[in-house]
């Protein structure tokens, strides 16, 4: 595994987040949990928590893909090309603004509140983005069935979960600064966003196919 690999990991994380179907109900959310009012030591507590949240589906996802998905792949003469070449095709569809077909899922707030109520959101966000990021989230474990061995695989997914938290985190923190005015804009943006996410698929794949 090279910078490069981590760096594109944690790049579709930060797309994963800022999917426009999902990231717009995020800092309503973050005052519903937390409060209208907001310490900078509660936002970033709060965002942690619901980060755990996340990492913890996406890696449970990951991990289970990968053990059931490398054993189908042994199967393959060569995993890489064929890896490459789907995740090509859902970036030139991202990119085009070619929706695929998805199954809708709808975040709704539990009637837990506090720290609690804010990492089941996490595991419902985190389910969400799943459905809202199909092509990203599909091609990050094409990716990571891919690589080399167990250990380079569950890398990969944390990383991508970790830049997933990133985000998040920092809009927490923004929410409880009374930064609307700048998540505003960062949601304005999530359209462009999914065409960027298309351009990092196609530069994933292209990279995975020259390792082959």
């Amino acid at each position: 595994m090279h910078l490069a690999d981590y760096s594109l990991a944690f790049v579709s994380g930060v797309l994963v987040l800022l999917s426009p179907c999902s990231y717009p109900l995020l800092p309503g959310y973050v005052v519903y949990y937390l409060g209208s009012k907001i310490s900078g030591g509660r936002a970033v507590q709060g965002g942690l928590v619901c980060g755990m949240g996340l990492v913890t589906v996406f890696l449970t996802v990951g991990l289970a893909t990968y053990s059931f998905g490398s054993a189908l792949l042994k199967s393959l003469p060569s995993t890489s090309p064929v890896a490459a070449a789907v995740i090509g095709v859902l970036g030139v569809s991202m990119l085009l603004g070619i929706n695929l077909p998805r199954i809708p899922v709808n975040i709704h707030a539990t009637k837990r509140g506090g720290l609690l109520g804010f990492f089941i959101y996490g595991v419902t966000y985190a389910v969400t983005s799943m459905a809202c990021s199909g092509p990203v989230f599909i091609s990050i474990m094409l990716y990571a069935l891919a690589s080399e061995g167990f250990f380079n695989g569950f890398i990969v997914f944390l990383i991508f979960s970790l830049g997933i938290c990133m985000p998040l985190l920092a809009t927490t923190l923004l929410v409880a600064k009374a930064k609307g005015f700048i998540v505003r804009k960062i949601t304005g943006a999530t359209s462009i966003v999914q065409r960027a996410s298309g351009i990092v698929l196609i530069v994933l794949a292209v990279y995975l196919y020259s390792l082959s």
